[in-house]
């Protein structure tokens, strides 16, 4: 994927609800620990769309610091997952963690993001993903070409989105 133009060219990212879901589930694991936590969700393009075919949970560390919460996945495991991204053929196109209050981009996530590919989607679940059933109850945002991260309304994200 050439980074500069990356996935903004996808205009539909199709997923499984059974994804959804094992991310959420892991989300609301980490939480009742009092921690934040993060999934990936890989695929293949294929035009226009994107399909998510895997949801990757890193091993990770949740951190509780006096400035607040924090996860950490080292540059191992970063690794293991660029190598089985590879060996399998997927990309990574979203990432998905969760606050422990309101959904929103923290400057922490808007500079060490794991998916940084122009055009890539970073979801942010409210209160540990507890009660969330549904993307449009989240924060989603994509990369633009400017390394800015471009919040979606709820509009922006029943298009971008197909669940099924």
């Amino acid at each position: 994927i050439n980074k500069m133009i990356g996935f903004s060219g996808i205009s539909k990212v199709v997923i499984n609800y059974s994804h959804l879901k094992k991310a959420f589930d892991f989300l609301r694991l980490a939480g009742e620990s009092g921690v934040e936590g993060i999934a990936l969700f890989a695929g293949e393009q294929n035009g226009s769309d994107f399909q998510i075919k895997e949801v990757i949970i890193p091993k990770q560390k949740g951190y509780v610091l006096e400035q607040g919460l924090l996860y950490a996945v080292d540059g191992d495991e970063l690794h293991r997952i660029n190598v089985w991204l590879y060996n399998n053929n997927l990309d990574l196109i979203a990432q998905i963690h969760s606050h422990p209050g309101v959904a929103y981009h923290s400057d922490t996530d808007d500079r060490y993001p794991i998916v940084d590919t122009v055009g890539g989607i970073s979801i942010v679940a409210p209160n540990f993903a507890s009660n969330v059933t549904a993307l449009t109850q989240c924060a989603i945002y994509r990369l633009s070409t400017y390394a800015s991260w471009i919040s979606l309304d709820k509009n922006g994200i029943k298009n971008l989105f197909v669940i099924n």
